[in-house]
């Protein structure tokens, strides 16, 4: 796990969703080898703790525009990463986001989040900060009507909103919305993350 840095600023995500690349289209299968210490839940941590779970593991990240009927094809030669780890003991949920796979360019902007579970507001607390922009943010979720929902506390975002789907174990996406001239959430970006099977070592 790559903790150097430790995701989730929709700014951030839409501007590398739209920004051009000059990596290689080859290149794209260089990965960082994916660990397998991510931590394990807290015995008393909340039972939400799982609906974030899905992000503990190492992922390669593809991006995807709305296109008015259905998503663009991946963004060709663009690849990100998305790291989760269970942090603090247990009681919360870590994961980093690289704007660009880290083993192809060492240089790419990133961020961290930190996920907590607030049992008496019925929510999610998010802090993230990254190197594009250098702000904390806060960012709250909880499940509406089934499905997991994100959106922007501070600073104040009131077009900005996120759903995480799960397809299965190795595979899931976030979706941003953002509001049109008539007030309607419309669909943004897709991020489409893939697991990255985690490699054992000896240290």
């Amino acid at each position: 796990m790559m903790k150097s840095a430790m995701t989730t600023s929709a700014i951030f995500l839409a501007l590398a969703c739209s920004a051009p690349t000059t990596v290689a289209q080859d290149a794209q299968e260089q990965l960082t080898p994916a660990q397998c210490d991510v931590g394990a839940p807290h015995p008393n941590a909340p039972a939400e703790l799982s609906q974030f779970a899905f992000l503990v593991g190492d992922y390669k990240v593809t991006f995807h525009a709305w296109q008015g009927e259905d998503w663009s094809p991946a963004q060709p030669g663009r690849q990100a990463r998305w790291n989760g780890w269970y942090g603090l003991g247990g009681m919360a949920i870590y994961d980093e986001w690289f704007g660009t796979e880290p083993a192809i360019d060492p240089d790419t902007d990133r961020g961290v989040n930190v996920r907590m579970y607030d049992t008496k507001a019925g929510e999610w607390d998010m802090m993230w900060i990254a190197t594009l922009g250098s702000q904390v943010q806060d960012l709250r979720a909880k499940v509406i009507d089934g499905t997991l929902t994100m959106w922007q506390e501070y600073p104040d975002r009131p077009n900005f909103r996120a759903e995480f789907i799960t397809e299965d174990d190795d595979n899931w996406y976030r979706i941003s919305y953002t509001k049109d001239d008539a007030g309607e959430w419309v669909k943004q970006f897709k991020l489409d993350a893939t697991r990255i099977p985690c490699v054992e070592t000896d240290n």
